[in-house]
């Protein structure tokens, strides 16, 4: 639980405290200390004059039991909490972190980092950039066969390049084994050469 503190506390504060009252965070703090934090428990039975005491005085209320009701409810009504039964010890709630809340969940869905969709090791996704491509060599303008048809990183794996459409180009077997994990400027006066000495070959 100590270990994952830095995390609840940073969803806490970045989605989960725009979306309360004042009051229905100061609650929600009281009950994850009380549960959670103190005993690694997702549960606090507690009576509402007690978490009053707690809290302090509420202004604006005519009295501590009645405003706590208030925020219970909000704070269920956001689905932090669930409301349990009640018995002479108080009554039990159920705390749910802040990544367990829908409305938290939604706000991580929109900031977390897309999937990177891989163009390399996906066979269905290597023909997407061959098509794009048209079957051309991207480096000695040749059209390639199934059989020397590769896809070659632009900017090298070694060097974070990424299994990604744009980083993907189509190239002949020579040509991508020359290029291997070179840059494309490094990799330009072999290609060159490589390129030339064919076309002689060929004429």
């Amino acid at each position: 639980m100590k270990e994952n503190l830095q995390k609840i506390i940073e969803q806490f504060v970045d989605f989960l405290l725009p979306l309360l009252t004042p009051y229905e965070a100061g609650l929600y703090i009281f009950f994850l200390r009380n549960s959670y934090i103190k005993n690694g428990s997702p549960e606090i039975r507690i009576g509402k004059r007690t978490i009053a005491n707690n809290l302090g005085a509420s202004r604006g209320e005519k009295t501590n039991y009645a405003h706590i009701t208030k925020i219970v409810s909000g704070l269920e009504e956001k689905s932090c909490i669930k409301i349990g039964d009640t018995n002479c010890d108080g009554t039990l709630y159920s705390v749910f972190l802040p990544e367990e809340i829908s409305l938290v969940k939604e706000k991580l869905a929109i900031t977390a980092d897309p999937v990177e969709e891989d163009y390399f090791t996906n066979s269905e996704k290597r023909k997407e950039i061959f098509v794009r491509d048209k079957y051309t060599c991207f480096y000695c303008g040749e059209k390639v066969t199934p059989k020397n048809a590769t896809l070659d990183h632009l900017v090298p794996q070694y060097k974070g390049g990424k299994h990604s459409k744009e980083n993907l180009k189509t190239s002949c077997l020579i040509c991508n084994s020359i290029k291997s994990g070179k840059t494309q400027e490094e990799a330009a006066p072999f290609l060159l050469k490589s390129i030339q000495e064919r076309k002689a070959r060929n004429n």
